[in-house]
């Protein structure tokens, strides 16, 4: 070979080496990586949206709920496409059991990486504010955190890789620490107590924004911005031995008092939900011979 062309095929070796070099360096230190999930597994015998609830958007679905997650849609009808990146609905089944498969080690918190490179879904970063570890009279209850929609002690009973599904941004909302600690931690236990009581129950539960338009967004600099919600909702569905469908609703402002975590307080109706939202629940129901009974009064009457 000649030494000239045996000195270009060096040259372009090593400039292929630095390209590669600077591809993997980018890939490691610039480009976020996620953890990935557990293996899905769906349990034909849950029937996590049973119900059905509309519309329909971005469509995911888990071994221990159904997810309707925000798409670059018009949310609010002012003809301009909206970015909420979170889910606007999220549906699970919950039946009675004995069992428990806890996790003891949470995963980091994952996302979906085709919405996130699309710009629709968030990454962690998003919910992580700059200064706020820093700060011990903020970090605890004073901030918004990743607030989960099906939460991981009800995903518990079914398995661990439902458990560990449960911490993606798919299935999380911006909430007040102690909100999230408080009266919705207190709703989430009931409901598992309900199914164990009435051997399955559904949950619906998602985010609602007054005049359906977002007034505070969380993220930084070049991060996503994603919707902090005014209120959230949460409807419980059972079926009784008459095949009467009994629903309980309840409407919590993202931002109340510490002090406000008697779930009473907060019991509204579906009619109630379904305006502020958009949401149309129990579409499922066509029979006749159905009946719905919406409830608005004690919360140990249902």
């Amino acid at each position: 070979m000649p030494y000239a062309l045996k000195n270009i095929n060096t040259m372009i070796f090593f400039v292929l080496m630095k390209f590669f070099i600077f591809v993997l360096l980018a890939v490691i230190f610039i480009l976020p990586v996620f953890s990935q999930y557990a293996p899905i597994v769906l349990d034909p015998s849950y029937e996590h949206d049973k119900w059905k609830t509309n519309p329909r958007d971005l469509m995911f679905y888990f071994a221990a709920y159904t997810v309707s997650f925000d798409s670059n849609d018009d949310d609010n009808g002012d003809s301009i496409a909206d970015i909420w990146g979170i889910p606007e609905w999220v549906s699970f089944e919950i039946k009675k059991t004995d069992k428990k498969y806890l996790l003891e080690d949470r995963p980091k918190w994952m996302t979906d990486i085709n919405l996130y490179n699309a710009g629709i879904a968030p990454g962690d970063n998003s919910y992580t504010v700059s200064g706020v570890n820093n700060m011990k009279e903020v970090k605890s209850d004073y901030r918004f955190v990743r607030g989960h929609m099906c939460p991981k002690t009800t995903a518990e009973r079914i398995s661990k890789d439902a458990a560990y599904n449960t911490h993606t941004l798919l299935n999380a909302v911006p909430q007040l620490q102690w909100q999230n600690n408080g009266v919705w931690k207190k709703i989430e236990e009931l409901s598992n107590e309900w199914a164990d009581k009435y051997e399955r129950i559904w949950v619906i539960c998602g985010p609602v924004f007054f005049n359906k338009t977002p007034s505070m967004r969380l993220g930084q600099n070049n991060e996503m911005k994603i919707a902090i919600p005014d209120a959230l909702f949460k409807i419980i569905i059972r079926e009784n031995p008459e095949n009467i469908v009994k629903t309980i609703s309840f409407l919590i402002p993202n931002i109340v008092p510490k002090e406000n975590k008697n779930p009473v307080e907060f019991i509204t109706n579906i009619d109630r939900i379904e305006e502020l939202t958009g949401l149309d629940f129990l579409t499922a129901i066509g029979s006749a011979q159905e009946i719905v009974e919406k409830i608005k009064g004690d919360l140990y009457e249902w």
